[in-house]
């Protein structure tokens, strides 16, 4: 459970790494790029978000390249115990 913009809402995180000798391959780039392909198609959700620490470029940059809209930075614990600043990128699966 975390709290954005005052509003308490149940995510299901789904966090990405990819192996440091594949980085940089755009191996990242095109999973996430699929994951929104099938959640489109599935049509069950208006959006999808993201929710990268915000010191992981990489991971940011892909959210901007691939048409996620910035909404805000907030307080995420994850896993249980670790408490970090993530930013939330929120794409609109039906535009």
């Amino acid at each position: 459970m975390t709290t954005l913009r005052g509003v308490r809402a149940t995510v299901t995180l789904e966090p990405w790494m990819v192996l440091p000798e594949f980085q940089g391959r755009g191996i990242a780039m095109a999973a996430t790029a699929r994951a929104i392909e099938l959640a489109k198609r599935d049509d069950k959700h208006r959006f999808m978000h993201a929710f990268p620490n915000i010191d992981n470029a990489p991971s940011n940059a892909i959210c901007q390249k691939l048409g996620f809209e910035l909404r805000e930075a907030g307080a995420f614990e994850y896993p249980k115990g670790h408490h970090m600043t993530c930013n939330d990128w929120r794409l609109d699966l039906r535009a």
